[in-house]
């Protein structure tokens, strides 16, 4: 494990996945079981680590848990990170598995045809893990997970919170991460899922705007204090046990649509903290989301605040 430095304690505290992104984008027709020409790009990601460098870029003091090995995919996780203002002291070294990673095929529209997870090192981040940094979640006003944790750390990290009073928020990554916490749902203060991945935490079919506000108000019921549910080209709704609302999307030419979902989280979680109501937390969400959209990187690497509300939508 890294030696931990002297700083002082992180407002918010991110869990989860950290890796590389390889990202392949196909400029037109493709031909089947042959090699096709495009535009390949690697960056640094992870949905855990890309919150925590998004709420880091927006000012906030951040620390990242997260595994990697101390390979040259790891060491390149970890300077990145550490680069854009992140304390990653606190990460896992551990070369009982290779650096996660993730494989994108995204097609000549920006759409994601197809994603490869490997994030088989994150079986590291181990109840006895969390708890040897119980004091860093105590001091934080706010905690974040991914759900590529194991469970048995992510029900430890609960109970720490839930004595400390620190609300927890999760991001849900994918169906089948989703499917596992679906049991734990109700226990997060926040929860951000996408369509496929709010079908499985809430058990409501999602075809349009109004099933995904049910679908929202069923996470509420629930015990979540806030489910935001993104919808693509439609955009977001979201609801609260006071109140609920929807956001039309920004139209915009997609570049790249890794790490978007991430950005709306680090950027709500960002407003919420800083006493921002719901209804414009939600805005700046989809500011930061579009932004990314727009990027080649994972992350968006001038965001800004001031950028987010140059195209806050109304």
């Amino acid at each position: 494990m890294r030696q931990k430095n002297d700083n002082p304690p992180a407002e918010v505290v991110v869990v989860g996945a950290a890796c590389l992104d390889v990202k392949g984008r196909l400029p037109g027709d493709t031909v089947a079981g042959t090699s096709n020409a495009g535009d390949i790009r690697i960056s640094v990601g992870g949905c855990a680590r890309n919150i925590a460098e998004n709420l880091a870029r927006l000012g906030m003091s951040t620390a990242l848990l997260s595994a990697a090995c101390g390979d040259d995919f790891g060491q390149s996780i970890v300077r990145h990170t550490e680069r854009a203002g992140v304390d990653t002291n606190h990460m896992l070294i551990d070369c009982a598995h290779h650096s996660a990673a993730y494989i994108a095929l995204i097609g000549n529209q920006g759409q994601l045809l197809l994603g490869v997870d490997d994030t088989e090192v994150i079986t590291a981040i181990t109840a006895d893990y969390i708890l040897d940094h119980a004091d860093l979640i105590h001091s934080a006003r706010i905690v974040v997970i991914d759900a590529n944790v194991p469970l048995d750390a992510a029900r430890t990290l609960l109970e720490i919170c839930e004595q400390a009073q620190v609300p927890v928020v999760i991001d849900p990554v994918a169906y089948a991460p989703a499917i596992r916490y679906r049991e734990l749902i109700g226990a997060f203060y926040l929860v951000v899922p996408n369509v496929v991945e709010a079908e499985a935490l809430s058990g409501v079919a999602i075809t349009g705007v109004d099933q995904g506000m049910l679908a929202a108000k069923a996470l509420i019921a629930r015990g979540v204090e806030i489910a935001i549910i993104t919808m693509g080209d439609a955009g977001l709704v979201y609801a609260t046990p006071t109140t609920s609302g929807y956001v039309p999307a920004i139209r915009v030419e997609v570049v790249d649509p890794t790490g978007a979902g991430d950005a709306l989280t680090a950027a709500v979680v960002y407003a919420l903290l800083n006493d921002v109501p719901i209804d414009e937390a939600v805005r700046l969400g989809v500011s930061a989301a579009t932004l990314t959209l727009e990027s080649a990187e994972t992350v968006r690497q001038d965001l800004t605040l001031e950028s987010l509300y140059a195209q806050l939508v109304i």
